[in-house]
């Protein structure tokens, strides 16, 4: 039925798409250059940077940065919080090393006073043997290292204040006269008894009595011995140690509790620093990764969706990386749609008269087979085109071909086709009888005014359903073929 004939102009054909292939990489290749000189050459803004998406490598920089810089800070701040932790373990510490050094030395002195007062008042017990209790107990306390000026020693090293001195050295003097005192007291109680050299007033430092105390009777010599420890000198110095040492224990204990709060108060503020520093980390943390999702991994994550569908991808959303890998995508994206539409043009179109070809008329049968639409099928042959070949030359029949397509496009709609050497076809969907008498005639005359000479035949249904397309085009190819008998044998005549 569709005898296939020898097609003219192969090899002009494969020029010419080979010819519109390379056009068409050359605007591809230009149009990417002209993306990337305009990215370059963006306008300014108000503020003076290019309008254009940051650069990922570019913030990420002085993040990196910024986050050094807050580690050293918090590093910096946890000594800080140690080093003050330190300072306050050691302002406890040794505030009760102070209180508890006064407080030994208080206590010993009143552990003195009381035992030489019982050991003056009853140096002898209800049996009249010597009292060594209340004189060993004086005298164990005695040899201990923190009277007076052993106390006032070790203060003098320790980190107190100058007043906490002072008042510890009266207190100290104040130690040391009722210390005398009491001294004095146990010789002349010991020269009034006659007492034996015992352990504890061996041990003791008991001052040379003169030959005046010497001389002196029992009873003044003990008369003078409670004196000494219950007169009001002895009183009054008794008085003044209990208060000089209240004085340095309130100051010790004060200056403490001062030195306490503001250590604790600056731990506060280094622990509130801290704190601060730290969740600045977190909030450039959560603002960094959130920057991160939104601007590379999400467009990522949709790109990798749109690729398999063959959608063009979004150049205005993330970073200046991300954007550049879309406008590259894009740029091989458009150079392939181009090469397919380039390749998809020569499969199926003729080079020549730039009508479909065989192949698109077939595929359009085969799609149309399902309707059950009204259609007519119309098949022409170009008439003496051998003939101009031959006296004309191939130039001229090319142009005879060109002229019979536009005369068959330009009568029978955009579904004309040529799918041999002279041969072409035209498929009219929906139409009624009547438009097919005025397209006839309408190409009969558009013949005579170029000049060319057709012969064609048409089958029409007004329901495919009734027919089939290949008895469309037996009977198109039937009748076409008696108009070309015709035509020729009037010719010869």
């Amino acid at each position: 039925m569709l005898n296939a004939r020898p097609m003219n102009g192969i090899r002009g054909m494969i020029h010419s798409k080979f010819a519109d292939l390379n056009e068409a990489l050359s605007k591809t290749e230009n149009h990417t250059k002209n993306q990337i000189n305009a990215k370059e050459a963006e306008p300014v803004n108000k503020t003076g940077s290019p309008n254009r998406k940051p650069a990922a490598n570019k913030m990420i920089i002085p993040v990196i940065i910024v986050l050094a810089v807050l580690h050293v800070v918090i590093i910096g701040l946890i000594i800080a919080i140690n080093q003050t932790s330190s300072v306050l373990a050691s302002i406890q510490r040794n505030a009760g090393t102070y209180s508890q050094d006064v407080s030994t030395f208080m206590s010993g002195a009143s552990q003195l006073s009381e035992t030489s007062s019982t050991f003056i008042m009853m140096p002898l017990n209800d049996s009249g043997e010597f009292n060594a209790m209340p004189l060993g107990v004086y005298t164990q306390e005695f040899i201990q290292d923190h009277r007076g000026d052993d106390l006032l020693e070790r203060f003098r090293t320790y980190d107190v204040s100058a007043p906490v001195v002072g008042l510890l050295s009266e207190a100290a003097d104040s130690a040391n006269f009722m210390l005398n005192n009491q001294l004095h007291a146990i010789a002349l109680i010991a020269s009034a008894y006659s007492l034996p050299k015992v352990g504890p007033l061996e041990q003791l430092p008991l001052p040379e009595l003169t030959a005046e105390e010497l001389a002196m009777p029992k009873a003044a010599k003990e008369g003078m011995a409670r004196m000494m420890v219950f007169g009001s000198d002895y009183s009054l110095n008794k008085r003044n140690v209990a208060e000089k040492v209240s004085q340095a224990v309130g100051i010790i204990q004060g200056t403490s509790a001062e030195k306490t709060a503001e250590a604790s108060v600056r731990i506060e503020k280094l622990r509130a620093s801290l704190w601060v520093v730290t969740a600045s980390v977190i909030v450039i943390l959560i603002i960094t990764f959130t920057m991160l999702y939104r601007w590379i991994l999400n467009p990522l994550g949709k790109f990798a969706k749109q690729i398999p569908t063959g959608d063009f991808l979004d150049e205005t959303e993330g970073f200046s990386e991300v954007t550049l890998i879309a406008s590259a995508y894009n740029d091989v994206l458009k150079r392939r749609n181009a090469l397919d539409t380039i390749l998809r043009n020569a499969a199926e179109t003729d080079a020549l008269t730039n009508l479909p070809n065989r192949y698109s008329f077939e595929q359009y049968l085969l799609e149309s087979s399902d309707k059950n639409i009204p259609m007519a099928v119309f098949l022409f042959d170009v008439n003496f085109l051998k003939k101009t070949n031959d006296t004309q030359g191939h130039l001229a029949g090319d142009k005879l071909l060109c002229n019979a397509a536009e005369c068959i496009s330009d009568c029978f709609g955009d579904k004309c086709f040529r799918f041999g050497g002279d041969e072409f076809a035209a498929i009219v969907d929906n139409c009624t009888p009547g438009a097919l008498q005025q397209m006839t005639q309408k190409f009969e005359r558009m013949e005579a005014e170029r000049n060319v000479s057709i012969s064609y035949g048409y089958a029409y249904t007004d329901l495919l359903g009734k027919t089939s397309v290949k008895a469309l085009l037996d009977e198109a190819d039937r009748k076409m073929y008696e108009q070309k008998r015709q035509t020729h044998n009037e010719r010869q005549e």
